[in-house]
């Protein structure tokens, strides 16, 4: 793979994230999910927002899992 400016770019931009974060996820790390779908439940409604509220559901049964 050529190194080229852009991937040298990306990796100055995301440095600082990285160097942060020291390679562990904090407990206090909240996930925000938006989108501009009809809601519904987990079960009915626009399967856009099911997804949504089916990843929502596996993050939390995986966090307090832990």
């Amino acid at each position: 793979m050529k190194l080229t400016r852009r991937h040298v770019l990306a990796g100055a931009i995301a440095a600082p994230a990285l160097i942060k974060m020291g390679g562990t996820a904090r407990a206090a790390t909240t996930l925000k999910i938006s989108h501009q779908f009809p809601g519904g439940t987990i079960d009915d409604g626009d399967f856009r927002d099911r997804l949504v509220r089916k990843f929502a559901a596996g993050v939390e049964k995986a966090t307090t899992a832990n």
